[in-house]
């Protein structure tokens, strides 16, 4: 009798501690996975890129699968308040940018005139001011990180396992501007049309989806003279909570263009180019410019009062 007692108190105790363990591990797997400050975690998935809507005249020429890693990305575009700070710290530390490298119409406005190669030594910048391993470097060895100059950074020469910051690829930009719906034009599921209440555009007849009571530059922020750029985070987010993922500012993604694309498994575009890949739309374009699978692309030197960026990180 006292042996089964003894057995049933040391049984106990080895179910307390089990949970007691099992617990300290599932603290520990969220904790790692909660997302960093103002950042977002997209869950690895399997989805469809591209679109089959025939007005898209430069989107993905068909739908076709791609499979991705979980990754963290920004909520909203990056700010002038952001660019700041972090090209102060840049420019006093190794890196050819600084604050005046950037403009934006207020602080809490999306910085614009960020050529690829200032938003890729921005996001090096920005990962090494925070103490993480930056992702660019500037050969294949990765011994140097990518500070100065306007160096084509390759594929091979970016760690993309590290814990720093980096622009998204073309597919990881797109899953993340559906939210979660699949088949949809824009980064909302319950409508395929747009209208300037969801976002910052320019709104006109020509198009069928563009449904906006209001015409032309949208009426909120055409004000102050150019850029008509809005606040960031100012419309509804997505299905994941990212805003402004059509409008706005067009972003920056890592990818040289090509005219079509592959699946597979976390692509990163063919490993040369003449032009980086832009995405979402702005507030001087049209509506045919702000789907979520419509693709654009500029020589990575450009700089323009249309142009943005955010940035991921990859997630554990």
């Amino acid at each position: 009798m006292k042996k089964s007692q003894a057995m049933r108190s040391l049984l106990g105790i080895l179910l307390v501690l089990a949970a007691a363990c099992v617990g300290h591990i599932a603290s520990a797997v969220q904790e790692q996975l909660e997302p960093p400050e103002g950042m977002i975690l997209i869950a690895a998935s399997s989805f469809m890129m591209g679109d089959d809507f025939a007005a898209n005249d430069d989107s993905t020429p068909s739908m076709h699968e791609v499979k991705l890693d979980a990754f963290y990305m920004d909520a909203v575009e990056t700010t002038k308040a952001q660019w700041d700070r972090v090209a102060a710290w840049a420019a006093e530390n190794g890196y050819d940018i600084g604050p005046t490298d950037a403009s934006a119409k207020a602080a809490d406005h999306p910085v614009f005139g960020v050529s690829w190669y200032e938003a890729v030594k921005w996001a090096n910048a920005r990962s090494e001011m925070e103490g993480l391993t930056p992702c660019y470097y500037t050969d294949g060895a990765r011994k140097f990180a990518y500070r100065t100059g306007s160096v084509d950074v390759r594929i091979e020469w970016v760690d993309w396992a590290a814990n720093g910051y980096f622009l998204p690829t073309e597919a990881q930009w797109e899953e993340a501007a559906r939210g979660g719906c699949e088949g949809h034009r824009f980064p909302w599921c319950d409508t395929d049309e747009i209208q300037q209440t969801r976002a910052n555009y320019y709104s006109d007849v020509f198009y069928s989806y563009d449904t906006s009571s209001t015409r032309g530059d949208h009426p909120a922020y055409a004000v102050g003279g150019y850029p008509f750029t809005a606040p960031v985070g100012g419309f509804d987010a997505n299905g994941y909570g990212l805003y402004d993922m059509a409008g706005n500012v067009l972003e920056w993604c890592w990818d040289w263009y090509e005219e079509g694309l592959s699946g597979g498994e976390s692509p990163r575009g063919p490993a040369t180019g003449t032009h980086r890949v832009d995405r979402g739309g702005s507030w001087y374009h049209d509506a045919s410019r702000c789907p979520v699978a419509r693709r654009h692309y500029l020589a990575p030197d450009t700089e323009h009062n249309t142009l943005g960026f955010r940035l991921v990180k990859a997630a554990p």
